[in-house]
């Protein structure tokens, strides 16, 4: 370490502390006569001390500080990093894997003796911790390496041992990624490329969603390893519980030693809810893996999109925009139809759009009728073309007082007090810049309980008129826009941004609100989704409400989950803030039902669902290790390839490596010289020596 003075002053008022203390000493003690009777050095000592601690004290007062420069030498680090997935374990067996172990765990000790070594465990993560697996159930190298440059770049890293088979399942090419990292990737060639007698189920495609009475394609992907001139039965299964039922069955005859195919099933969606089906690839004689055969999909089957009528008094471009956007989202079916034209009963509708409707030649009164017998939420469009008295009767959300003859211009201000959906950052910022819709003119006021989401803004002058609002009367949900164009929204958010999500946003999300219907349960418990990967954890939420619809969590809530073969699994909700919540943590491949329940007020609430967990089962179709890929890194990184039997080897040619070298860290200080406790003690052991003597020879 080294350490020099400096002061915030220039040094030369040295000159002034030093006359400072040599004035006060002489001062004191040059006509003192209490000491005539000692010796002359006793009375030159007293002056000695009496300065000096003058001194120091002035000294203080040019506020001196220290500058410190700390070197550090810190050795360089080497990072171990090994693959703990599924298709490892399938290599090794037991007996060798342990030993695999403690040969990785020599490694590291023998390195240790010159680098700091790190191990880090990598498979679909990265663990700093842990023991060794090879259970996990897919690999990510890419991922490995973009956590090693994110929280090693900063450091001495004088290289990087990768041991693995090369075989990655999940993101980009690690190649691509190890060019980041400044140091030489070392890898360890782990596994088999011999390519062995194998059938093997490549790839599934499908869509995780369906409708009820669709017909959806299920596309299959076939390879085949060293099988030519066999023939083997792919077949479609479905699993209900503990039935299996056939749906399809293709023949398909391997006709090389590499063989692919592709074939696809129709199938159609019978039943609501969550379907399992298995697509089973037959086995041939002295296949080596048949855990790759087969493979478990599962698909949600909804029943039927919900049915939207763009209800229009005449042609306007809002009509085509709408439509677009509704059939952007698969749950949706929108049709147009114009008033004059309407023939089918609404029953069958979920929403309806009422475009310019009411108006002068045309009266809602018997469409507003089947509305309200049927309980169907509307959403009212007004225009030009709208009869204000007629829709002022129409519903009691919105009352406009003007005229359609005249128009005005008017843009969207975001209500900051609306709550009944979120609307993103990007939405709210962009809205002033929207093109004007063209509204009625005339004075708007709010009727009822409505929630208004935006306000209409007049040429830069935000009013509390309300642009679009929401309300609900006798359990029936109305929303208005109060003005058409709705298609120039369209298209500015595809000029601006080459898409069209913000107006989907807002549009969707206005959908959503109006024909949703209410949960008037005073109990409710769901997971966050359908459909998990076996790897990851089943999250439960619970709301409580009271009589008067306060969210609550006072009595506890118990979660049963059963499995296809009726085994039990209980729980207990944990309560977070006025809510509860449960981590039911992982399960295995399968379909479950779950059961919620409490007791509030002597009554015995209760919910139910089901949920399904599909395999992960990367590890199990491609076992033939990839030892190029693990060459082409090493060579472009500056390292080399070694195998398992060679760990000596490499460890010696580490320690021997000249290029790896400590690195000189150098850091600096700045303290000041009051901060130090010892110049304290210095002062006031001066001044107190020099009060003891003279108080011991009797001057005080």
């Amino acid at each position: 370490m080294i350490s020099t003075f400096s002061f915030s002053y220039p040094w030369w008022y040295l000159i002034f502390c030093l006359l400072a203390g040599a004035a006060y000493a002489v001062a004191m003690y040059r006509k003192e006569d209490k000491f005539q009777n000692y010796s002359p050095w006793f009375k030159r000592l007293l002056a000695f001390l009496r300065g000096t601690s003058v001194f120091f004290i002035s000294l203080l007062l040019l506020s001196p500080f220290i500058k410190m420069v700390l070197e550090e030498t810190k050795r360089p680090m080497v990072i171990l990093a090994t693959d703990q997935s599924a298709s490892i374990g399938s290599a090794l067996s037991r007996e060798s894997s342990s030993q695999w172990s403690q040969k990785v765990q020599e490694l590291k000790t023998k390195l240790s003796d010159k680098f700091e070594t790190t191990h880090l465990r990598f498979g679909d993560q990265v663990y700093v911790n842990g023991a060794d697996s090879f259970q996990l159930k897919s690999t990510n190298i890419s991922q490995l390496f973009q956590y090693i440059e994110d929280n090693y770049s900063d450091q001495n890293l004088g290289a990087v041992i990768l041991a693995t088979d090369g075989i990655y399942n999940e993101g980009a090419n690690p190649q691509y990624q190890a060019e980041k990292i400044k140091s030489p990737v070392y890898t360890i060639a782990l596994g088999d490329t011999t390519q062995k007698k194998d059938v093997y189920v490549q790839q599934v495609l499908y869509n995780r969603i369906a409708y009820l009475g669709d017909q959806f394609p299920i596309q299959v992907d076939i390879s085949a390893f060293q099988c030519s001139g066999s023939t083997i039965q792919l077949t479609l299964e479905q699993i209900t519980g503990k039935s299996v039922t056939p749906v399809a069955t293709e023949t398909i005859n391997l006709a090389s030693k590499t063989f692919f195919t592709t074939k696809t099933f129709l199938v159609t969606a019978g039943k609501p809810g969550i379907a399992r089906y298995r697509v089973r690839a037959g086995n041939v004689a002295g296949e080596w893996n048949t855990a790759n055969n087969n493979r478990d999909i599962f698909i949600e089957i909804l029943d039927g999109r919900q049915k939207i009528l763009l209800l229009a008094n005449a042609p306007h471009p809002d009509l085509g925009a709408l439509k677009a956007i509704l059939s952007s989202n698969k749950n949706y079916e929108a049709e147009i139809t114009f008033i004059k034209d309407l023939k089918d009963p609404l029953s069958k509708y979920s929403l309806v759009f009422l475009h310019n409707l009411p108006s002068e030649n045309a009266d809602i009164q018997g469409v507003l009728s089947q509305l309200d017998k049927f309980s169907i939420p509307r959403i009212f469009i007004v225009g030009m073309q709208t009869s204000l008295p007629k829709f002022n009767k129409a519903q009691q959300t919105i009352a406009i007082a003007g005229n359609s003859r005249n128009n005005e211009e008017i843009q969207g201000e975001f209500n900051s007090g609306f709550s009944l959906f979120t609307t993103s950052d990007v939405l709210k910022s962009t809205l002033k810049s929207f093109p004007p819709l063209l509204t009625p003119f005339g004075e708007y006021k709010l009727q009822g309980a409505g929630s208004v989401y935006l306000y209409q803004n007049i040429k830069k002058i935000k009013t509390n008129y309300p642009l679009i609002t929401f309300d609900e009367q006798n359990g029936i949900k109305t929303a208005v826009i109060c003005g058409e164009g709705i298609w120039k929204w369209r298209l500015f958010d595809y000029l601006q941004h080459e898409n069209h999500d913000l107006v989907n946003e807002l549009v969707g999300k206005t959908v959503q609100l109006t024909s949703v219907k209410s949960d008037k349960r005073k109990f409710r418990a769901s997971t966050s989704k359908n459909i998990y990967k076996e790897n990851e954890v089943i999250l439960f939420d619970a709301q409580l409400y009271n009589e008067g619809y306060e969210m609550i969590n006072e009595p506890d809530v118990q979660l049963s989950i059963k499995d296809e073969t009726g085994k039990e699994y209980p729980f207990s909700f944990n309560r977070i803030q006025n809510y509860y919540s449960l981590d039911a943590g992982l399960f295995s491949q399968g379909s479950y039902s779950y059961t919620a329940s409490t007791n509030y007020n002597g009554k015995v609430l209760t919910t139910t669902g089901t949920f399904s967990v599909e395999a992960i089962q990367l590890e199990q179709f491609d076992l033939t290790a990839r030892h190029g890929l693990l060459k082409s890194i090493s060579e472009q990184t500056g390292g080399f390839l070694s195998s398992p039997q060679n760990l000596e080897a490499l460890a010696d040619s580490l320690l021997q490596n000249t290029n790896i070298k400590p690195v000189l860290y150098e850091s600096k200080s700045t303290r000041h010289i009051i901060e130090l406790k010892w110049l304290f003690f210095l002062i006031l052991g001066l001044l107190s020596s020099e009060w003891f003597l003279r108080r011991y020879f009797g001057s005080y």
